[in-house]
C-alpha cells in the first residue's frame, strides 16, 4: 500500500551557539536533529503523538535518512523547517524536510528520513497502524 500526501507542516526552529562548528556554520549532522525535532512536533500537529505508537506497543526507527546542503545557517537565525510525509509503504514510511532561512527565505537544506515501524518486543517491522495513516490524511485534507 503506497499512499502520497502533499501538505507540509511547519514549525520554526532557533539555531543556538552550540548547534555551530568553528566555521560559525551549522554543523551538517545538526540538521538531522532539526529534521527529528520537527517531526515529533509534526506528529503533536496531526494528533499522533509518539505516545499513541509507544501505547500500542510499537516504535518507530530510523532506516535512512538522507541532508543535502544548499547554503550555511548561522547561530541567531530561525529556520523555518517543512515537513510532510510523501509516501506510506507497509511497515514504513517517507518523511521530507525542507529548511529555510526565515528572515533570508534562502534555502538552507533539504532531506528525507526513512522511518520503519517495530514491534516493541521483538524488533521486527510491523504494519502501520491504520488510524496514524488516517490522523495524516486528515491533517493534510484540513490544511
Amino acid at each position: 500500500m503506497n499512499k502520497t500526501t502533499n501538505q507540509y507542516f511547519e514549525t520554526r526552529i532557533a539555531v543556538r551557539f552550540a548547534d555551530t562548528d568553528a566555521n560559525g556554520h551549522v554543523f551538517f549532522a545538526n540538521y538531522l536533529t532539526y529534521f527529528d525535532t520537527a517531526f515529533l512536533d509534526y506528529l503533536k500537529a496531526v494528533d499522533y503523538e509518539f505516545k499513541r505508537f509507544t501505547d500500542q506497543g510499537i516504535n518507530f526507527y530510523y532506516a535512512e535518512a538522507l541532508s543535502r546542503y544548499k547554503a550555511g545557517a548561522e547561530f541567531g537565525e530561525t529556520l523555518r523547517v517543512l515537513v510532510k510525509i510523501n509516501k506510506f509503504g507497509n511497515t514504513s514510511f517517507t518523511i521530507e524536510f525542507t529548511t529555510i532561512g526565515l528572515e533570508s527565505d534562502t534555502l538552507i537544506n533539504t532531506g528525507h528520513i526513512v522511518a520503519v515501524i517495530v514491534d516493541f518486543q521483538s524488533g521486527r517491522p510491523v504494519l502501520i497502524p491504520p488510524d496514524f495513516i488516517a490522523a495524516v490524511k486528515r491533517y493534510d485534507d484540513k490544511v
